[in-house]
């Protein structure tokens, strides 16, 4: 009888034991089904809210501010880092977005060093260009003159990039959230330097 009783309480423990260890796995496996919910929803909210763009509405399109690319007319170089052109049947005049040129046409200051020189490279690589297109940034669309403020392509390649790898434009008005491409545009000013180009011929 005795034994009967001690192989039973051995068998009970067992049944507790194993019991408690199947309790424990289903608690583990609940707090990670949770923890797993909480996580997914935390990227996904981040996903959603990394780029607060402001939309706004030029020359009748209503632009966001992603990487979408609006094709253009170009008409004319204003100078190395300006232009104007025809977006939606409308006169648009675009400065270019994160980078600057010596002066040219600004009024009541003289033509600057390498200022014809990016001003002319930058006229030829448009004009040459059977397809120009122009990107909006996440935040600010214009600036304080009302030009329109973009990231410029001709035949798909960035304008600014090219007047930064000639060293004619250096990077300038750095203004966050509107970044997209400051990475790039850093590779591109470094080599330019690196290299000695035009503006850093001297440096």
């Amino acid at each position: 009888m005795l034994n009967y009783l001690f192989i039973t309480s051995i068998k009970s423990d067992r049944i507790n034991y194993k019991g408690g260890i199947i309790m424990n796995k289903k608690v583990f496996i609940i707090f990670f089904i949770i923890f797993l919910s909480t996580f997914m929803i935390i990227i996904s909210i981040i996903n959603t809210h990394g780029e607060d763009y402001k939309e706004s509405n030029v020359n009748g399109i209503l632009i966001k501010g992603d990487k979408t690319k609006y094709k253009v007319r170009f008409l004319k170089k204003i100078d190395g880092d300006t232009i104007l052109v025809q977006f939606n049947n409308k006169e648009l005049k675009v400065r270019y977005l994160l980078v600057d040129t010596p002066e040219t046409v600004k009024p009541g200051v003289e033509v600057q060093k390498y200022g014809t020189e990016a001003s002319e490279l930058n006229g030829k690589l448009l004009s040459n260009a059977k397809n120009v297109e122009i990107e909006f940034d996440v935040f600010q669309k214009e600036d304080k003159y009302h030009r329109a403020l973009c990231y410029v392509y001709a035949d798909g390649k960035s304008v600014q990039e090219e007047l930064l790898l000639a060293g004619l434009a250096e990077i300038k008005y750095v203004k966050p959230p509107d970044t997209r491409y400051l990475k790039e545009y850093k590779k591109a000013q470094n080599k330019a330097k690196s290299n000695k180009r035009n503006l850093w011929s001297s440096a």
